[in-house]
């Protein structure tokens, strides 16, 4: 009793009052008191080590805090565009696990608008999509920018071109994204003002998709590259700039304005290596 008051900085009464009181408050008896000393009961050893499975749970709950609170535990889940999916986020994804690796990350790819109405379900700690977005309940964290970019096979005529006229397309087969879609639309009134003819030979979703039907012949195409993070050529195709300044925003959101730890690092991330 003596030691139990120095542990707990009152005295031995204080202690002996206590128990007094929670004896009372459970209705049975914690100890039986006797000349050498006091001895648990066998409902006060059952007692104690109930609670002692409970005490050991919020140690290891505040363990856990911790490691949420260092990035050393944690889920991180991003809903994205196909491109973005397979041209950009392996290479941050990179990035990210060499200073987070205990990080787990689950990664969804879905066109623009089912990722605006999919990050409305919270499901989801980050999306990644095309601007603009009419929707004041969705905070965008972060904002880049694509610039307008031809591409073509290694082998194609205008491979040696240092930048693209817009009417080099002329008579060209060329690779579409869907019908319907913001950047079909886009460039579509790029080259109906410019009065270039071309054929819409075939329509794909990503450009991740146009880059491989580009490089097996299917045609040529106007896109907005993702993959430009590590500065190196895509085998077997050739990307140029072209005489149209016209670019594309792409933003980081949430349907949160205060994202996890987890998300806050990946945001932080995408401005270093965007920047």
């Amino acid at each position: 009793m003596t030691l139990a008051g120095k542990l707990l900085y009152i005295s031995q009464p204080g202690v002996s009052r206590l128990i007094n009181e929670l004896e009372q408050d459970i209705g049975f008896k914690l100890f039986v008191r006797r000349k050498s000393g006091m001895q648990a009961t066998p409902e006060g050893v059952l007692l104690y080590e109930d609670i002692e499975k409970h005490f050991l749970g919020l140690k290891e709950l505040e363990g856990i805090a911790e490691s949420i609170k260092t990035s050393q535990k944690g889920l991180l889940r991003i809903i994205a565009m196909p491109g973005v999916v397979h041209l950009m986020l392996p290479e941050v994804m990179k990035y990210y696990w060499q200073r987070y690796p205990k990080i787990n990350v689950e990664i969804e790819s879905y066109p623009r608008i089912e990722i605006l109405d999919r990050i409305n379900t919270r499901h989801y700690d980050i999306g990644i999509v095309n601007l603009p977005i009419d929707n004041s309940e969705i905070h965008i964290h972060y904002t880049f920018e694509k610039k307008l970019t031809f591409v073509m096979p290694e082998n194609h005529i205008l491979a040696k071109k240092d930048k693209i006229v817009i009417k080099d397309l002329d008579g060209l087969d060329f690779v579409s994204f869907p019908i319907g879609t913001f950047v079909r639309h886009q460039i579509e009134n790029i080259i109906e003002e410019h009065k270039v003819h071309i054929r819409s030979r075939l329509s794909v979703r990503s450009v991740s998709d146009i880059y491989q039907f580009v490089k097996y012949g299917a045609g040529v195409s106007l896109i907005f590259p993702f993959h430009e993070l590590d500065g190196e050529d895509i085998a077997g195709l050739v990307l140029k700039p072209v005489n149209i300044d016209f670019s594309i925003t792409t933003g980081v959101i949430s349907r949160r304005k205060k994202s996890s730890i987890a998300a806050q690092n990946f945001i932080g991330l995408m401005k270093e290596l965007l920047n």
